[in-house]
């Protein structure tokens, strides 16, 4: 049994639609048809019901849905396993990381590896937090650069064992705001003072905008959000242009090391730490429970050398 049928079964199964189940499955309707009629051929029952635009399962075929998943599931899974060994033997490392990677020196960090070690090949994925937390379960990522509260990391540090925590770099909460603001010229705030300012926030779901709506909530406010994004050259857009505040990391403002000297001179705004203080802490993280790839592991002592001097 063609098991790339079963695959198209599940997609019909889940769209109901041929034309956007070939679209879905980059192939055309007559040859996604010929493929489901074949698979009911081999079966010996039909296992949809076709209209002139929408097909729906039979009774044989919602049978059958949960174990064509599952087929389906396996394949990619296994075919994903084989795809993860053949990197790791060819010495390429998946490395996950927070965006803002030259404010973090992650970039930095990357080069002077590649420099030292330079038949290895590092592929990066950005993403926030809470996502990245998932590739290193499902494997996607062998490492990652994570952000997470400090009572988080406290917590995990002591209680997770199965991923490795080597702590990289410590960050803080800053007010961003325009330069003509009244405020700006304070060395730190209480966010009190900006209740009934517009907000700007890093995009919703995101671990930073839990991390600012938090913050706000502890002051006794629900911040007035108006505009939230993923990149940081928009937010400072918006409070430029917009008379409204943000809150970010101290590390999202910082000049990246090897930048333009001119980078931020002359800005239109300036950020002030928060107080009470409220930090994040940025680690470096691998599964403990499975030894790593000889990519991996260079990278792990590259690192742990250059931060601790080991």
């Amino acid at each position: 049994m063609n098991t790339e049928y079963i695959h198209e079964f599940v997609v019909l199964a889940e769209t109901k639609n041929f034309w956007e189940a070939s679209e879905r499955l980059f192939m055309n309707q007559s040859t996604l048809s010929k493929h489901i009629k074949s698979l009911e051929s081999e079966l010996g029952v039909p296992l949809f019901t076709r209209t002139t635009r929408r097909v729906e399962l039979t009774n044989y075929g919602r049978a059958y849905l949960p174990y064509a998943r599952t087929i389906s599931d396996s394949e990619y899974e296994g075919l994903t396993a084989i795809n993860r060994l053949q990197n790791i033997e060819n010495g390429l490392l998946t490395l996950g990381t927070i965006p803002s990677m030259p404010q973090y020196q992650v970039t930095l960090l990357l080069a002077q590896f590649q420099s030292k070690y330079p038949n290895t090949t590092v592929r990066v994925t950005e993403d926030d937090p809470i996502n990245l937390q998932k590739y290193l379960e499902n494997k996607s990522c062998e490492i990652i650069f994570t952000r997470e509260t400090k009572s988080d990391f406290e917590n995990n540090f002591l209680n997770n064992s199965q991923i490795k925590r080597i702590p990289y770099l410590k960050d803080r909460l800053v007010v961003l705001l325009p330069k003509k603001h009244p405020l700006a010229s304070k060395t730190e705030v209480t966010l009190q003072n900006f209740k009934d300012e517009n907000f700007c926030l890093i995009k919703e779901g995101s671990l930073m905008y839990e991390i600012g709506l938090d913050a706000c909530r502890r002051a006794g406010f629900i911040p007035n959000i108006i505009f939230t994004s993923h990149r940081i050259d928009s937010i400072l857009d918006m409070v430029t242009n917009q008379d409204c505040v943000a809150l970010l990391m101290d590390k999202h403002l910082e000049k990246p090391t090897n930048a333009p000297t001119t980078i931020h001179d002359d800005a239109p705004w300036t950020y002030i730490p928060v107080v009470p203080e409220t930090n994040s802490q940025m680690s470096i993280c691998y599964n403990n429970t499975e030894p790593l790839s000889k990519t991996a592991q260079l990278f792990v002592d590259f690192c742990t050398a250059k931060l601790f001097g080991e």
